[in-house]
């Protein structure tokens, strides 16, 4: 993949502290050794920082209801991964691209942004999208499929043309997410463990890179105690009530005790208020890696 140079010296430099954060551990802090100059993504970039599936077009446009694709690893490989969903399905790419690279699967991605992926009407752009996907899942007959969905305000759900306020909605997503789970497991084969749902992570109530640029000598006053919009989130609660599913919660990693910290080891943790930065996502390959392959 061809990057402008500038992104080429911060891969370069992503890469060796994503190998030195692998090696020595992720789990402590060092905000108060470390300052904004040392930081990768630089914070005032970081909200860029998404990952190699921005930069090849893998993304279905909003105007769009075709399921743009793109596949890493081996073209060739008799193992077919999918990584499917929305933005904070997307974060988890640079991780899945990894492991495909090391373990030789053919992986292949969708998402959309702002598109429930729940089986439930939505909006007609986002329900065409999704009833695209759905087919090219099924026609990819995977090995595995991996999704996940932001379980915030956004997705509130309308009813005979007027809105529903989002905790009237969370049982209707709810039922409707655990259908999509189940729809996946047959495009799978529903061999148990074949569809994974990575829990939507903890959230900010800040910007995190806006508050480390305020802080430029004080990196740890950006630490947040993480929580979630709606909880415990329609993603677990689907996953819990669906047959062979398997759940994957890297809460305790991303915030360990609770505690999210905006910057760690060197990197930029929340890109926004919702998503994780491309950089701190791939050192969690590893722990991805052994989740997929648990019991």
């Amino acid at each position: 993949m061809l990057f402008p140079l500038d992104r080429k010296k911060l891969a370069f430099i992503a890469g060796v502290l994503i190998g030195s954060c692998l090696i020595a551990g992720c789990g402590g802090s060092d905000s108060e050794e470390t300052t904004i100059a040392d930081l990768v993504p630089q914070p005032e970039v970081a909200w860029e920082d998404k990952g190699p599936v921005i930069l090849d077009g893998c993304r279905s446009g909003v105007e769009y209801t075709e399921a743009w694709s793109c596949v890493y690893g081996d073209p060739g490989s008799d193992r077919t991964v999918v990584l499917w969903g929305d933005s904070h399905a997307m974060q988890f790419s640079p991780p899945l691209i990894r492991l495909a690279e090391e373990r030789g699967w053919r992986l292949v991605t969708m998402f959309r942004g702002n598109c429930l992926t729940a089986d439930v009407s939505y909006k007609p752009a986002c329900d065409a999208w999704r009833e695209n996907a759905m087919d090219r899942i099924a026609d990819e007959r995977p090995d595995l499929v991996a999704t996940a969905t932001d379980t915030g305000n956004g997705y509130a759900l309308w009813r005979g043309g007027e809105r529903l306020g989002r905790e009237e909605s969370e049982p209707i997503l709810r039922e409707a997410f655990a259908r999509t789970l189940g729809q996946l497991g047959r495009a799978t084969g529903n061999r148990p463990g074949s569809v994974v749902v990575l829990r939507d992570l903890p959230r900010s109530e800040f910007r995190p890179p806006d508050c480390l640029l305020e802080n430029p000598e004080n990196l740890a006053a950006c630490d947040f105690r993480g929580f979630r919009k709606n909880p415990p989130g329609f993603d677990l609660v689907a996953a819990r009530r669906t047959p062979g599913v398997r759940l994957v919660d890297l809460s305790a990693t991303v915030c360990p005790g609770g505690i999210c910290n905006s910057a760690r080891n060197g990197m930029v943790i929340y890109r926004d208020t919702t998503h994780i930065s491309a950089t701190y996502a791939e050192t969690l390959t590893d722990l991805i890696g052994e989740q997929i392959d648990g019991p």
